[in-house]
């Protein structure tokens, strides 16, 4: 998944000569923390509502502009940089959003919702579904054969996370499009593959 697919476009943005206050209100009005910083079509700056709560006294909303207190060289991605790596950079720079930037040209913005909507989404987690664990031999083949017969007893696999090795044994979390559980149960049991638990 790319920062295309999840970003929003046309973002709300507000120009350096404006006053913080303005800034603060515009922030708001439509309910985001981070405003890119436009002048002349062109993306000169950041401004988020942490640095104007770090730095501003009440008494000073109308007097320092945006063009004073604003990220000059943000951390930025584009449209094409992958989620994992947006997430990384989001992680590791303790930050709550970045410019999407297409050369010069601001074309989005994009948020830790915007990531953990998307995480959420890629785990399956924000449309039904069944999730179903297993504790099986460490072996290729083994993997290959549970999930063969749980595709052959009418389960789709959405994806599979893996637990810590044990006594050459690995849990393995099965999460598939919501269905129903019982024949996939017994194929695996009639196998001989342990199932540890379910939600259906």
């Amino acid at each position: 998944m790319r920062v295309s697919q999840i970003m929003k476009t046309d973002p709300v943005t507000i120009a350096p000569n404006k006053r913080v206050g303005q800034a603060l209100r515009l922030m708001k009005k439509h309910n985001i923390r981070h405003l890119p910083v436009v002048q002349d079509d062109k993306m000169v700056g950041w401004i988020t509502s942490r640095v104007l709560r770090e730095v501003l006294l009440a008494s000073m909303l109308e007097i320092i502009t945006v063009g004073d207190v604003m990220i000059q060289a943000p951390i930025t991605v584009t449209p094409d940089t992958g989620v994992e790596e947006a997430a990384r950079l989001v992680y590791e720079n303790k930050i709550g959003g970045m410019p999407v930037m297409e050369g010069d040209k601001l074309v989005g913005v994009i948020t830790t919702m915007d990531l953990l909507a998307a995480f959420m989404s890629m785990l399956g987690l924000l449309r039904g579904s069944s999730r179903l664990d297993l504790l099986l031999e460490d072996k290729p083949e083994v993997l290959e054969k549970a999930a063969n017969l749980i595709k052959e007893a009418g389960g789709k696999i959405m994806n599979v996370a893996l637990g810590p090795v044990r006594q050459g044994k690995r849990s393995f979390f099965f999460r598939l499009n919501k269905c129903d559980m019982t024949p996939i149960i017994e194929a695996l049991k009639k196998h001989k593959l342990k199932v540890v638990d379910y939600i259906p």
